[in-house]
């Protein structure tokens, strides 16, 4: 990494360092009432003060005059004044802002701009929006912003995406908090905000909605969330709030219980020079039930049951999967000879007609092991404790140095290949960062333990092998069919499997022993069932259990420096990175072993240049950047983007953007080596593993070495191979050519905001799922499920509109309607999937008051999304569309400094669910006491 902070030095060292007293008092342009905690920040520098409880300040200065300060503050519209002469007393009144035009972003452009002029579609939610919103938590109000899906798993674990392509793995989706990177190497996508930021330490989140690896680097392929914490020089004070709440209200599978989330922030400055905070949240609940009960192998099949449905597979139960289809003709021959063997001579013509009229009574069946419901093989008693602490230094006024570090620990259910317990996770990030007011220098570490983490779903299927083989169990099985429907005088169809399944479980359907001393199938919650429960999801994958071992880490520096100043209209920034991966999963997720990480490399670099033309009417910019990876070939992204005002005061702006995006292959599509079980039915054994697209780990099963073939359907259970042997394409970076023209306009005196835009996206070297088949037919049968380039193209497309209007009296009413789309023109091959995973249309609608009397606020938010459809490793099936409403009313209590706010979200309490396996959502009810007092 010596070559980055080689540059970073020199980033550094490009930066420089009679005095001037400002005071004054700021107040409300319209109650006059004194407005403290408002920032009084000089132009251009990093250095500046807030006001007190009394609306005052007093800023010192050695900057030569003249030159201007900033006056800002949350809800109201920043202003800007002139500093002529060493000593000015200042009085201060600020206007109520009306509209999110009015706010300031940096993601688009990584340098500040007006919302309203912004060269992308990019989304903002600032601190006033984070604390009237309706929803229950600040990350739950992305669901909101037009264009963007959310996949939500359980009570922590929610996915934000846009412009396609979601899934319980968020690949193509960057979050950087405060600029480190959210997504654990292990994982390598961000899970939520678990790993994020305290309620009360949020600043802002800013997205860029679409391509955006140009600046971001890879992975921001379809977005980049940017989310901001509190500098402690700026908002400075105790800040406390306690949420509860009640979810689980008539629920299927669980009774009400409690939620609370309390959270604490407290930050100080000294004499301008220093300043620290110190941040703690923590959560606790009863998590919601995934609780699924239709059948994976027929979602038409309403007999969701193993007793009655003999190859019953649930999507919320485990133990049940069809490892191996098993046909009851395979056993023909041996059942009808030994049926016919009890009444005729084996030879004769009666006895060859006997078993002629036996054959014809079997029928075809998939028959799939007992399984269990995932309620009894997770905990979702769900944790999170987030920590966090920062000391800053101002070395001058443009300069400023600072240490940071957060750590989060708890316990989620979420969908992979399986579903995952997450059982005491961690993480750990750490940040040094020097910044200047055009450029800034960080080093960061990120490191993750999985804790108890384990598979609960292949976990149950290796508990059925435990106490009893699947070669015994399913011996038994058909035994026990023979002698039921078989033989003269048989039952029914329904009772014979029935029968059966008892026999082989050796309990009834209603848990009593058939036989006494004869193995039986362990029920939840006795010794016979924690004995090996516990045993298999304490021992490591590689030992035969289902722990899940992680202690990967990742290490990035990166700086950038704004040489805007250098020129009189062209604006310049340049910025480099390197990042080191070390995964270290002890063979139990990847191919590592033991004192043998995975180690790579990555670097980056980007430069980007604005120039306005025709009096600042028109605004072109260009961006660049170049990414190199020590296991792939490099890539270069380039963006092109104008935005033309079609007014002098610029209020009306058309924006057009080109540019490509990319991103290298997540860790998990590399270097996966994860077995789905194996089974050995009749002589013949097969094998499931799902593995990554390097060639280090299919040459560990020799895909190269021989013929393989593609499955119909990409079902690796029961899909038909393919005729032509499949050619496994190079494995490669995956890009997007994206187009996307747009407009953004303000009307009736500026109280109206409308936005709109429409987007094609063309993906080159798609990274999709691939079933595949080797020695089909074969006593060494192996079927795998790994990730490929494919050769094909896929396109998308779409459109967004969204308008916020400032109604009189200080109500808000803001709506947006989105669609993303996949293009006819795909063709797809056999096997593959596009895993879109995206509803058509969504529609957000929002009516709110701030300020409905001096102390009272309310906010509605109705949200309505389409069907979809749904692929992924963990199956197939169709999304049905849904509808939430969010609801909160809030009350200042002036005299302590505090709030209270009592809603909910999905008010109406309508379970629904974002992907197949993932829990059901329904109401979360809630009250918040919050409390913010500033202690200067």
């Amino acid at each position: 990494m010596s070559r980055t902070f080689t540059l970073l030095l020199i980033f550094s060292s490009l930066a420089t360092f009679g005095q001037t007293v400002i005071t004054g008092k700021i107040t409300d342009a319209i109650q006059g009432e004194p407005l403290g905690g408002a920032h009084v920040m000089i132009e251009g520098k990093v250095s500046g003060t807030i006001s007190d409880l009394d609306g005052n300040f007093m800023l010192k200065t050695s900057t030569p005059v003249p030159f201007n300060i900033i006056v800002s503050m949350i809800g109201y519209e920043d202003k800007k004044i002139t500093i002529e002469s060493g000593s000015m007393k200042l009085d201060v009144a600020l206007n109520e802002s009306i509209l999110i035009a009015d706010e300031i972003v940096v993601a688009a452009s990584r340098v500040e701009e007006s919302i309203l002029q912004s060269s992308v579609s990019v989304e903002r939610i600032g601190i006033l929006s984070i604390r009237e919103t309706s929803s229950d938590n600040f990350y739950t109000s992305l669901a909101s912003i037009k264009g963007v899906d959310v996949n939500t798993q359980s009570l922590l674990f929610r996915l934000p995406n846009a412009r396609g392509f979601n899934g319980n793995t968020n690949f193509r989706f960057n979050q950087l908090i405060d600029g480190i990177d959210n997504s654990p190497p292990g994982l390598n996508f961000a899970a939520g905000n678990i790993f994020g930021l305290n309620q009360l330490d949020v600043e802002s989140m800013e997205m860029i909605v679409g391509a955006s690896s140009a600046l971001y680097g890879p992975g921001g392929m379809n977005g980049t969330l940017l989310m901001t914490s509190k500098n402690p020089f700026e908002y400075q004070g105790l800040s406390a709030q306690v949420q509860t709440g009640l979810l689980n209200v008539g629920a299927p599978e669980a009774s009400p219980t409690p939620m609370v989330d309390a959270n604490l922030r407290y930050a100080k400055a000294f004499n301008d020079k220093f300043a620290f905070k110190i941040s703690v949240g923590y959560l606790q609940a009863i998590d919601w039930h995934a609780s699924d009960k239709r059948n994976k192998n027929d979602f038409s099949d309403t007999n969701y049951d193993h007793y009655t449905n003999p190859g019953y597979d649930g999507v919320n139960v485990y133990g049940d999967e069809v490892v191996v289809p098993v046909n009851m003709k395979d056993f023909d021959q041996d059942i009808a000879e030994g049926v016919a063997g009890q009444s005729f001579q084996p030879g004769t013509p009666e006895f060859d007609n006997e078993v002629e009229r036996v054959k014809a009574l079997v029928p075809d069946q998939l028959i799939t092991r007992t399984g269990y419901p995932e309620k009894d093989l997770v905990n979702y008693d769900t944790y999170n404790l987030r920590a966090g602490a920062s000391l800053n230094y101002r070395v001058n006024e443009n300069l400023e140095l600072s240490l940071q570090g957060n750590f989060a620990a708890g316990t989620s259910v979420y969908t992979a290949q399986s579903r995952f317990a997450l059982q005491n996770f961690k993480a750990f990030t750490s940040k040094l960062e020097l910044k200047g007011s055009n450029f800034f220098a960080r080093v960061w570490i990120l490191t993750e333990n999985a804790g108890d983490t384990y598979d609960a779903g292949n976990s149950a299927s290796q508990l059925n092998e435990r106490w009893k083989p699947s070669t015994d169990w399913y011996t038994e099985y058909i035994s026990a069919f023979t002698q039921s429907y078989i033989f003269p005088g048989g039952s029914t169809l329904d009772n014979a499997h029935r029968f059966s399944r008892e026999v082989a479980d050796n309990r009834t359907r209603e848990g009593q022993v058939l036989i006494p001393g004869k193995v039986s199938r362990p029920l939840p919650g006795t010794p016979e069932f924690n004995s090996i429960w516990d045993e298999l999801t304490g021992n490591p994958r590689t030992e035969g259990g289902g722990l899940v071992v992680d202690k990967s880490a990742m290490y990035h520096a990166e700086g950038m420096y704004d040489f805007s100043k250098f020129f009189k209209r062209l604006s310049l920034q340049v910025g480099v990175s390197e990042r080191v991966y070390n995964l270290n999963t002890l063979g139990t997720i990847f191919i590592d072993t033991p004192g043998n990480p995975i180690i790579q490399y990555q670097f980056g670099a980007y430069a980007q240049a604005s120039q306005p033309f025709f009096s600042e009417r028109l605004r072109l910019t260009l961006s660049a950047r170049w990414d190199d990876n020590s296991s792939f070939k490099g890539n270069f992204t380039p963006r092109f983007s104008a935005v033309y005002s079609l007014d002098k005061s610029k209020t009306h702006n058309v924006r057009a953007s080109v540019q490509s995006a990319f991103r290298f292959p997540a860790t998990s599509d590399q270097w996966l080596n994860f077995s789905l079980g194996e089974l050995d039915i009749n002589g013949r054994q097969f094998q499931f593993n799902v593995i990554g697209g390097n060639r280090e780990v299919q040459d560990i099963y020799g895909l190269h070495d021989g013929p393989v073939f593609a499955l119909s359907g990409n079902n690796p259970f029961i899909g038909v191979p393919e005729t032509e042997p499949y050619l496994i394409p190079e494995f490669r970076s995956e890009t997007v050519s994206a187009f996307e023209i747009g407009y953004k306009g303000m009307y009736f005196q500026n109280r109206l905001f409308l936005d709109a835009y429409f987007y094609h996206n063309t993906y080159d070297g798609f990274h999709a799922k691939q079933a595949l088949v080797q020695n089909p037919g074969g006593i060494n049968e192996s079927r795998f499920i790994t990730t490929v380039s494919t050769n094909q193209p896929v396109s998308t497309y779409g459109w967004a509109v969204g308008a916020n209007w400032s109604l009189p009296k200080g109500f808000l009413l803001n709506g947006n309607i989105s669609n993303n789309s996949l293009s006819a023109s795909n063709t797809i091959q056999p096997g593959f999937q596009t895993r879109f995973n995206t509803p058509e249309y969504r529609i957000n609608v929002s009516l709110g008051n701030y300020h409905l009397t001096d102390r009272f606020g309310f906010n509605v938010t109705w949200h309505w999304q389409d069907e979809f459809l749904w692929e992924s490793d963990f199956g197939v099936a169709d999304i049905p569309s849904y509808n939430t409403l969010d609801a909160q009313v809030s009350y200042r209590i002036t005299g302590i400094s505090s709030s209270i706010k009592v809603g909910a979200s999905n008010l109406l309490n309508n379970y629904y669910y974002t992907g197949l396996g993932n829990a059901q959502i329904g109401g979360l009810y809630y009250v918040t006491l919050s409390f913010d007092q500033y202690m200067n």
